[in-house]
C-alpha cells in the first residue's frame, strides 16, 4: 500500500543522510565488524577442546582443600534431625 505521507522525521533522515553519506558508510562499517567477523577455526577448536562442563553450583569447596563436608543432619544445632522437621 502506498502512501502519500511522508513523516518530518523521515524527511529530516532522508536529507541528513544526503548531506552527510559518512554517516551511512560509518554504519556499513559498523554493520561489517560486528555481524561479517572473520572467524578462526583453529582457536574456535581449540575452545571446544578446552571447555569444561559447568555443574552450576558457582564455587566449588573440593577446590578449597575440604575433603569431608557435614552432611544436612550432621550440621543442624541440636542432632539428627531430619530437614523440615522442628527442633524442640
Amino acid at each position: 500500500m502506498k502512501s502519500g505521507y511522508i513523516s518530518d522525521f523521515t524527511l529530516f533522515m532522508n536529507h541528513y543522510l544526503a548531506v552527510h553519506p559518512e554517516v551511512v558508510e560509518d554504519q556499513k562499517r559498523g554493520w561489517n565488524m560486528f555481524w561479517n567477523r572473520k572467524v578462526d577455526l583453529a582457536a574456535l577448536e581449540k575452545a571446544r577442546e578446552d571447555y569444561a562442563p559447568d555443574d552450576g553450583y558457582g564455587f566449588h569447596p573440593a577446590d578449597w582443600g575440604v575433603t569431608n563436608r557435614p552432611t544436612v543432619n550432621e550440621s543442624t544445632p541440636g542432632g539428627n534431625n531430619e530437614p523440615g522437621e522442628r527442633r524442640s
